[in-house]
């Protein structure tokens, strides 16, 4: 069955030539001059209740209640559009051909020096020894750090401990048996806050942390060397 054509609206007694509230008040409905208008669809608006404006209506549509007017954009919106589109070509070429604009490798490297700069900077101003469990563990296994607690240990423990850590006055520490623990945070707490009532001074107040450190790493490897004269074994065995 062909389909009956649509009959459009015309001016009539509740339809009126010009949409009060819609366009101006000297203008007919829909704008006639809009080049969006459908010349040979000349369905007029309804009358827009509350609008209160003066948009020129294209062709009196409705969508779900939106109508369908015929208003500039907004300047800005249009300024933003243009600088866009200017913009973008002005952009491809100072990334892609002349290296006017820096890309994201660019960028990486460039965080990457700055990064560098910011740890060095901390190294030179700010704590740079640590002393967390992770790091004494690895300054336990340091041979160079064991082989720089020579001169620190000769200066301050020999003289209780022995020239080979075999003890004389303190513990023998080159045997597996220990009186205050032989784990590496035990060690630093040894050597650092000392044994007062035992007769053992602190170290903390002659070495710094770092020179400490070695002193661990240097008692550490003396496990098993077997020194002459060493003294006869005190404490518990190490786990």
């Amino acid at each position: 069955m062909p389909e009956t054509p649509r009959t459009p609206k015309r001016p009539g007694p509740d339809i009126p030539t010009v949409a009060v509230g819609d366009n101006a008040p000297d203008e007919t409905a829909p704008d006639p001059d809009s080049p969006l208008r459908d010349p040979d669809a000349p369905t007029l608006p309804e009358v827009a209740v509350g609008e209160g404006t003066v948009d020129r209506v294209i062709q009196g549509h409705t969508y779900d209640g939106i109508r369908e007017y015929d208003n500039p954009m907004p300047g800005w919106w249009v300024a933003l559009f243009w600088a866009g589109i200017v913009f973008a070509p002005i952009y491809a070429l100072g990334v892609h051909a002349f290296d006017w604009i820096d890309d994201y490798g660019d960028d990486f490297a460039e965080s990457g020096e700055r990064l560098e700069e910011v740890r060095a900077l901390y190294a030179a101003t700010g704590p740079s020894f640590k002393t967390d469990p992770g790091a004494l563990r690895e300054y336990a296994g340091d041979a160079e750090m064991a082989q720089a607690g020579v001169v620190h240990f000769a200066a301050i423990c020999a003289a209780c401990h022995g020239d080979n850590g075999e003890g004389t006055i303190g513990p023998n520490l080159t045997d597996e048996f220990w009186i205050h623990g032989a784990d590496p945070e035990q060690l630093w707490t040894s050597i650092s806050e000392g044994f007062p009532a035992q007769g053992m001074p602190p170290m903390s107040a002659q070495l710094g942390e770092q020179e400490r450190a070695e002193v661990l790493a240097y008692v550490v490897s003396l496990q098993g060397t077997d020194p002459p004269n060493a003294k006869a074994p005190e404490g518990e065995p190490a786990l």
